[in-house]
């Protein structure tokens, strides 16, 4: 079983998340190298960013409790229950920092950087097959990340191409 969402929805997850712990953030208009940075720094601390005191949208709770079944459903049954976390429409760097912080926030990343689930792009559209190789030599050489894949054996999955869900 493999988790799968829209890179989207994680983006409108996040921003709310971060937005809940500090107004006036904007996540959703900041550049894409204000959101890498933003994102490591967070990835770089083991500051929760939920809480049992703050209301979220129907949406973030729903993301929120797929990634927590995640992390009960390792506990329960082993990493290789859910090995990966796919990305579709992936476009961006951002796109899977924001999952490492979503996974980091459920206990499936330490604080170390240890990854118990593998992280993986669905580059789709002809645009984003063209900047793929970019944007993951840019992601394989920031040591947040790194040290993701480097802690489940040194691999990269990274799926291209329309993936049909009917």
């Amino acid at each position: 079983v493999d988790i799968r969402q829209n890179s989207a929805v994680h983006e409108r997850t996040v921003a709310e998340l971060l937005e809940a712990v500090e107004p006036g953030t904007n996540y959703a208009m900041l550049s894409e190298d204000e959101r890498i940075a933003r994102l490591v720094g967070e990835l770089r601390t083991s500051r929760p960013l939920t809480s049992p005191f703050l209301s979220y949208s129907e949406e973030t709770v729903g993301e929120l409790a797929v990634f927590r079944a995640a992390a009960d459903a390792h506990a329960t049954f082993g990493e290789f229950v859910i090995p990966q976390c796919i990305i579709s429409m992936t476009r961006g760097v951002s796109d899977m920092l924001e999952v490492a912080l979503l996974l980091k926030e459920v206990g499936l990343i330490d604080a170390k950087g240890a990854s118990r689930i593998n992280i993986v792009p669905l580059f789709e559209t002809i645009e984003d097959l063209r900047e793929c190789a970019d944007i993951m030599d840019r992601l394989l050489s920031m040591p947040e990340y790194r040290r993701l894949v480097d802690s489940r054996g040194g691999v990269q999955e990274v799926m291209l191409g329309y993936s049909d869900s009917n």
